[in-house]
Order: structure tokens, then sequence, then C-alpha cells
């Protein structure tokens, strides 16, 4: 810091250098005792070495004070430094005009976002009601189309729900509501969701309840479980799904169904990556399990995944390690 200082003021050292230069030149040419000098010279070092010290220890401090500026987080226009001169003066309008652009410039995002978030909260609503009446229309004949047709309506609602979700996760923890809730009914209720899509693919579903208590909400920590469900029922041709409670509050689901590549595992959890299973059937939006990951992580769970490759995939969620508390 003390050699920036120096060369901030190199043109004052050189201009001053400059000056004693001059002096002693006259001195020398004009035959004038040096000892004449000698005492100026020493009193002018002095006071010269005590403003060079003054100087530095201002410009030190103002370094100092900067610097844990840069460690922290904005505002600064009311942590700046006093400016030393008209053009850090100058500097400093420019970051106070700048963070109040910013500062507007993201009551108008949060804006336009809550905008979309009601808007998608609005449609999800609307929408909802003539997906009911085609249920409702389709359980009057119960034939094999009607049957795919249902299907298939289902598949739309989860994109709905997933739509809201998506927009729903940049909301902060605002639309949290964190308590203590019975794990089980959590899980039985996911079930019940999918109960129909179960049957029609006649996969066996193995789940013997829980008597666990677990600290999270109770809409997102269901959102997983439905999408783990939903993809499990979706890559698995025949055989079994189980649901298993540990003692530690590790719920995991598994399936006998397709497994994952190794190559996609590592990467299941991207947005948008569909892996060689979701190119294969083309029902994959890569979505899922971005949105249940995202979730995970704001309720502080983790979501983990075991697969191979023609066996099946198991994949836990931890539910006892996460830094929340209720109030």
């Amino acid at each position: 810091m003390f050699l920036q200082y120096l060369k901030k003021i190199r043109f004052v050292l050189q201009w001053s250098l400059l000056c004693a230069g001059i002096f002693f030149l006259i001195f020398v040419l004009e035959e004038i005792n040096l000892k004449a000098a000698v005492y100026p010279t020493v009193l002018c070092l002095a006071f010269g070495l005590l403003f060079l010290l003054c100087g530095y220890l201002r410009y030190k401090k103002t370094g100092q004070k900067l610097e844990n500026l840069l460690q922290g987080e904005g505002p600064y226009e009311d942590s700046l430094p006093i400016a030393q001169d008209g053009i850090e003066s100058g500097y400093q309008e420019l970051i106070r005009k700048e963070e109040q652009q910013q500062r507007k410039e993201h009551a108008r995002w949060e804006k336009s976002g809550q905008d979309m978030e009601d808007y998608y909260a609005t449609w999800v609503h609307q929408i909802k009601a003539p997906i009911a009446v085609m249920n409702v229309l389709l359980q009057q004949e119960d034939t094999e189309t009607n049957q795919n047709l249902k299907a298939e309506l289902f598949r739309v609602e989860q994109y709905v729900e997933m739509a809201l979700g998506y927009v729903r996760l940049d909301s902060g923890t605002k639309d949290l509501v964190i308590a203590q809730y019975p794990l089980d009914e959590i899980v039985r209720k996911s079930i019940r969701k999918y109960a129909g899509q179960f049957i029609r693919r006649r996969i066996r579903l193995i789940y013997e309840g829980t008597d666990q208590i677990v600290l999270t909400d109770e809409k997102w920590l269901s959102f997983i479980i439905e999408q783990l469900l939903s993809n499990a029922v979706k890559y698995t041709l025949k055989g079994t799904v189980t649901i298993i409670v540990s003692e530690e509050k590790k719920l995991t689901v598994t399936d006998t169904g397709m497994g994952i590549a190794p190559e996609d595992l590592p990467r299941i959890f991207e947005k948008g990556y569909t892996g060689y299973n979701g190119r294969m059937e083309r029902k994959s939006t890569g979505i899922g399990l971005y949105l249940s990951q995202m979730a995970a992580k704001k309720l502080g769970h983790q979501i983990t995944v075991e697969s191979k490759l023609g066996e099946g995939s198991s994949f836990t969620i931890d539910l006892a390690e996460y830094p929340l508390r209720t109030e």
C-alpha cells in the first residue's frame, strides 16, 4: 500500500526533487556557501517526511475502508470514504447514480416477477377447472380410449403444476411454511395422486408406512416426492416401486425400471438435461429433477441417486440434515 501511495504522489516527489536541484545549481553558479543551505534543507526534509506520513496514513485508512466495502455487499453509497479530491468525488457520484439505477431496476424486476407469479397462479387455477370437467366426462365410459386420455390429461396437470413451481422457486422463502409434519401423511397423499398411473401401468407399489416427523414445507416436499414417483412410473415398464423411510429420516424411492446410464448420473439434476432415457422416450422435459433439487436445497434437504442401467434407480431424500428451525 505504501508503494501504491508513492506511485500516486510521484509527480509531487519529482517536482520537489527538481526544485531542490535548481536551488543546488543556483548555489553552485553563484558560488554561495552550501553550508547556508543545510539548516533550511533539514527543516524542509523534516516537514516533507511529516506531510508524507500524514498523507500515507490518510491514504491507508481510505484504502482499508474500500477493501472492507469490497468484501461485503452493497449498497455502498452511504459507506464510501470521504473524497480526497474532485476526481474521487466525481467517481463516487457515478457510483451513487449507478446504485440508484440498480435499485430502480431491481424494484422493476421484482414487480415483473411478482406479476408473472400471480399470472401463473391464476392460470393454473383457471385451467384446473376444464381439466376437472374433462376428467368427469372421461369417467362416464370406462373404455381403453378414455383411460389413455385420462393418463394424458394427468400428464397435462403435472406440467401445469410444474410451471407454477418453476416460477415460485425464484420467490425466495416467502412461499415456504416450515413446520413439523407427519411424513406418512405426505407420502400417502402423493401415492394416492399417482395410484391411477400405477394401476394403469400394472406396477406394484410397496410402502409400509412410517411414524417419522420431519421439519419441512409440506407442499414442496410433496412436489419432490411426486416428481420421483412420476419418473418411477415413466421409466418402469414392469416390476415394482418401493418407498422406504429409514430411522435416520431418509426417504428412498426405488424402482425396477430402465436405470440411468453412468455418463448421465452426474448431470441428471441439470436444467433441461434429459439423458439417454429421456431422448429415447421423448417424454422427458429435463425440468422435473432440476426443480426437485432446487426445492430440496431451498428446504435444506439433499437428494442423492444410485442407479444401474437396465436394473433400476434409487433416489434418496435426506430429511435429517438441514439447518431449518421452527420459530
